[in-house]
């Protein structure tokens, strides 16, 4: 009588089972509050919500969500000057984490700016 299925199998033959996303190596990048995010900028994203309660990308789109979040359009990246000298955007959760991540991946600089510029516009 043959083995049954899955069984005794060369070392060659044997079936390796390997994550299909690589698990994130976690960053050493500080606390929110080590990376600038201080009482100071809770009140000026406060504000700035308040001047601007609604997504900029959900607009462009033809949809009205509230924003839940204030993003700066360059990375700063733990600089002190650029996290205070840049432009913001107001955004709902998920254009922050999906679209504005995405876009930070392949652009930089004034390519992001002008990437930024074009999403903001696209009605």
């Amino acid at each position: 009588m043959p083995p049954s299925p899955g069984k005794h199998r060369l070392p060659h033959q044997a079936r390796v089972f390997s994550p299909k996303h690589k698990p994130k190596i976690p960053e050493a990048r500080g606390t929110a509050r080590e990376r600038g995010y201080s009482a100071r900028w809770d009140r000026f994203s406060l504000t700035h919500l308040q001047k601007h309660p609604l997504c900029e990308y959900c607009l462009a789109d033809g949809r009205v969500t509230a924003a839940v979040l204030v993003d700066h359009d360059l990375p700063h990246r733990g600089d002190p000057v650029l996290f205070w000298d840049n432009t913001f955007t107001s955004l709902c959760k998920m254009h922050h984490d999906v679209d504005k991540q995405r876009a930070e991946a392949r652009l930089s600089g004034p390519d992001l700016l002008a990437w930024v510029a074009r999403r903001k516009a696209a009605a």
